[in-house]
């Protein structure tokens, strides 16, 4: 036992030893965000300048590239203060392989070479219960803020649904800007009903009892390229103002008496804007989407 135990002892100190500070890397695990990937670290604070809380994007420095630096990282882990937080796996844009929980999102991307964009995609059981989003994590707050990185960005939420008829459904969103200064948003008015769903499924109804969805029947206008984008769509939400916008759908499926889950995901441009356009002159362009629920009762 007297040759045993000391040889226990140096394997205690040898595991012990190896912390989370010592990655095979020239780039620090600062006490900012840091993602880490194969035990390196692939971005720290250093290498952005902010990242929008409401849709977790990340927004690169001019001498990052998302190509270049973060794409082929494969499985990552997200790290805030030097503590780590959670894990994810990267997902080519054209995978039809859908893993549960956060994924950076690779090319053919939804985002240009300039934004880091983690999604969390939601399992919901059959009873439309869902896992909570390991993103939204208070520690991830605290290091953003700590280095003024912190943009909370836009929330959205369903204030009400009115079902009349199929040929006369009214929903309410409540836009809310979360942060000091002024975004552009894509605005329905402006765009039209058509041209608006080009960029969003819109309303959804669901009853996950009877395991039915329904939906709008909205003629889609689609935009002309595709991949354009114009100012005349877009309209300013002033910093720590809120906005109701009212969407009346004159075709829609017929939906039975009963509770549902109505699911809205509020649309924003992506890929179409340009580093060099996202700072307009009376506001930043907002980019992303947001997906708000509420549950409701038809009658």
């Amino acid at each position: 036992m007297k040759t045993i135990i000391p040889n226990l002892v140096v394997i205690v100190i040898l595991l012990t030893g190896c912390d989370k500070d010592q990655f095979d890397t020239d780039k620090n695990l600062t006490d900012g965000f840091c993602i880490v990937s194969n035990n390196e670290v692939v971005l720290n604070h250093n290498d952005f300048e902010y990242y929008d809380y409401s849709t977790h994007l990340i927004y690169l420095k001019d001498n990052k590239s998302f190509a270049d630096d973060i794409e082929s990282i494969g499985d990552f882990t997200v790290y805030a203060g030097g503590d780590e937080i959670y894990s994810g796996q990267t997902l080519p844009g054209y995978s039809s392989f859908l893993p549960s929980g956060p994924v950076i999102g690779t090319h053919p991307s939804f985002y240009n070479d300039n934004i880091v964009s983690i999604g969390f995609i939601l399992y919901l059981d059959t009873l439309g219960n869902s896992l909570p989003d390991p993103r939204e994590d208070e520690r991830i707050i605290d290091v953003l803020k700590r280095y003024n990185q912190f943009h909370a960005g836009l929330g959205c939420e369903i204030k009400s649904v009115q079902y009349l008829s199929r040929a006369n459904v009214k929903a309410e969103l409540l836009l809310t800007n979360n942060d000091s200064f002024n975004y552009h948003y894509i605005d329905p008015e402006k765009t039209g009903i058509g041209l608006f769903h080009y960029f969003t499924n819109g309303l959804l109804l669901r009853n996950f009892n009877a395991k039915k969805t329904y939906t709008h029947k909205t003629d889609i206008v689609s935009a002309d390229p595709w991949n354009t984008w114009s100012k005349d769509w877009l309209s300013v939400i002033n910093g720590n103002e809120s906005k109701v916008i009212t969407l009346v759908y004159d075709n829609f499926e017929d939906v039975p008496k009963g509770q549902y889950s109505a699911t809205f995901e509020f649309p924003g441009l992506s890929f179409q804007v340009d580093k060099k356009d996202i700072i307009q002159n009376n506001g930043q362009i907002w980019l992303g989407k947001l997906n708000v629920i509420k549950e409701i009762v038809i009658e």
